[in-house]
């Protein structure tokens, strides 16, 4: 397998973990309340942080090929 496949295939993971993590946030800021709203910030942190690693990956991996 090549070096360009096995990032693409991480960028993918990563979007799927930003999806999920953006449907948890959502999730608990619709419930409201102050420990709901620091929950729901990490979940929007974590989105950020996939996001970031989703783009740097696909990135790779064009560079790659």
């Amino acid at each position: 397998m090549e070096l360009n496949y096995i990032f693409f295939i991480l960028s993918l993971v990563f979007v799927g973990l930003t999806v999920f993590s953006m449907m948890g946030g959502f999730s608990v800021m619709m419930k409201g309340g102050e420990e709901n709203a620091k929950r729901s910030n990490k979940f929007m942190q974590l989105r950020v942080a996939f996001q970031a690693l989703a783009l740097a990956c696909f990135a790779v991996a064009m560079f790659t090929s």
